[in-house]
């Protein structure tokens, strides 16, 4: 029997089109960016979905064709250069690549590429055309994915990480790729439907450890358990992206029953949107919530673990600059000491603290250099105490083995004398901190700590919640804050929640059809 073979392809960007700088290829080479059989060789045995992809692929004998493997950390639109070039590129070897069996494709669902809306749904598309409708085309997505029609028609299957924090990497891309397999080999024939309740949700009440989110996707296990149902998906949207498509949305893929797809679908969303109000929270802001770790480290809380709180406004991962000094500005005035912050990127900093070397005392105007959005700059005077080259790999549980690669760092000790002082991690690349290895990197034991402050708004629970002894969202000010209604959208086309005052009529109660 003739092996199949399979064409693998990865090009993911979540899109903030509110921040100002395009986000060019440098910034994927900056992530990552591997081709032909290195793509293999760099995922392979990682919790990532070609890391997943291999695995099954390894079990059923599949020959996996890779194409490219470019993401970026999240920010300004994908320049038009940028997404041709990888665009272009996959296309051109599955062209080369002759008849294959089937496509994967690891994608992310809110990429938006300049001069257009949609960065996903175009790219699928242009495969189909390249393969045909008889070849099975599957797709996996970030679960904060904007998911348009066009890629709901171009693919034959979604499948969505299941989990915020990302954990189930790995998991989704075997998901996919089993689901891919028995499609090319005849065994289902996987049918997509999608519906869209009007929900633009707080981030982190997407949490999907517990509250409505762990609730949501309880419901979409046990819908996923009814016969001919393929994969139920969950996607709360990414709110940042001002484009049409924005928003909550449910796709859901059955075995040749289009009508038990919708059904689905129609069910899930129509309980998502019964839990609207569940999506939407109040959290400290940042003077508030540093009172509070203030107050916890006083009255002996940290001494089972740091009180961690998290920058959600300059999340990188959102889309953030990560050079806001909100959160350390406080932190400073309040006199809190033996803290850590991760991390400020700013290029002219870390050039500054290394011309001056480990151990001297330069003085450093530090972050607030990217826009208006994120604290104003901040003098301090402060110790070289770690110079590094910042590449490390993941030992948290997302994202496992994967490289980070933090460009030029630097451990920077400001605000007082020796361990009393605040550590602040200041790089050269923008990169969420969601991974608790990024201390030990710089020289640093995270849990002796009190207090540790993180750009990022869920992702770094997987990590750090089991060392920290209270976990704090800060309502911070930046382009990755929580809070939809604080965006002003020209191009979405539909009412949401909770930006608009929508009640119960809004989305038919479609269970009772």
């Amino acid at each position: 029997m003739s092996t199949e073979r399979v064409f693998l392809a990865e090009f993911s960007h979540e899109t903030n089109t509110f921040a100002t700088t395009p986000t060019e290829r440098a910034e994927f080479r900056n992530r990552g960016e591997f081709f032909g059989r290195e793509v293999l060789s760099e995922f392979e045995g990682t919790n990532s979905t070609i890391g997943g992809a291999c695995e099954v692929a390894e079990a059923e004998a599949i020959d996996l064709l890779p194409s490219v493997s470019a993401e970026a950390t999240p920010g300004g639109v994908v320049s038009r250069e940028a997404y041709e070039f990888y665009t272009e590129r996959i296309l051109d070897d599955l062209r080369e690549a002759g008849g294959v069996e089937g496509v994967f494709l690891s994608l992310h669902g809110a990429m938006v590429q300049e001069g257009g809306v949609d960065g996903e749904g175009p790219l699928l598309s242009a495969v189909r055309e390249v393969v045909g409708e008889s070849v099975p085309v599957v797709a996996t997505l970030d679960l904060h994915g904007n998911v348009t029609d066009e890629t709901v028609a171009s693919a034959d299957a979604l499948v969505a990480f299941e989990t915020y924090p990302h954990t189930d990497m790995a998991e989704t891309g075997r998901r996919a790729m089993e689901l891919l397999v028995a499609a090319v080999r005849g065994e289902i024939d996987p049918v997509t439907r999608i519906e869209r309740p009007p929900l633009l949700p707080f981030v982190p009440n997407e949490n999907t450890r517990e509250g409505p989110m762990a609730e949501l996707m309880a419901e979409a296990r046990r819908l996923e358990a009814n016969e001919g149902v393929l994969e139920t998906n969950v996607l709360p949207g990414f709110h940042q992206a001002d484009v049409p498509g924005i928003g909550f949305s449910v796709p859901v893929v059955a075995d040749g029953d289009p009508a038990l797809a919708r059904e689905t679908a129609r069910s899930l969303a129509g309980t998502a949107w019964s839990m609207r109000e569940a999506f939407v929270g109040e959290y400290p802001t940042p003077e508030e919530a540093v009172r509070q770790a203030g107050r916890l480290q006083r009255d002996g809380a940290c001494e089972s673990g740091p009180v961690v709180l998290a920058d959600v406004g300059d999340n990188p991962g959102a889309g953030g600059a990560a050079d806001g000094t909100v959160l350390l500005r406080e932190l400073l005035e309040q006199g809190v000491e033996n803290a850590g912050l991760a991390l400020v990127c700013d290029p002219e900093a870390v050039e500054r603290a290394i011309e001056a070397g480990v151990g001297s005392r330069p003085t450093i105007t530090l972050g607030g250099k990217t826009d208006d959005r994120h604290g104003e700059p901040l003098e301090v005077e402060g110790y070289v105490a770690t110079i590094t080259d910042g590449q490390f790999r993941n030992t948290g549980p997302m994202a496992t083995g994967v490289r980070t690669n933090l460009g030029r760092a630097v451990r920077l000790r400001v605000g007082g004398e020796g361990g009393g002082a605040i550590e602040v991690i200041v790089t050269e690349n923008r990169v969420q901190p969601y991974d608790a290895e990024i201390w030990r990197h710089v020289g640093l034991q995270p849990e002796r700590l009190d207090v540790l402050v993180v750009k990022s708004t869920n992702h770094y629970r997987a990590s750090y919640e089991p060392l920290a002894s209270e976990v704090i969202t800060v309502n911070s000010p930046g382009l990755g804050a929580m809070d939809a209604r604080l965006f002003e959208y020209v191009n979405v086309d539909r009412r949401l929640y909770p930006i608009d005052d929508l009640d119960e009529t809004a989305y038919p109660d479609w269970e009772s059809e």
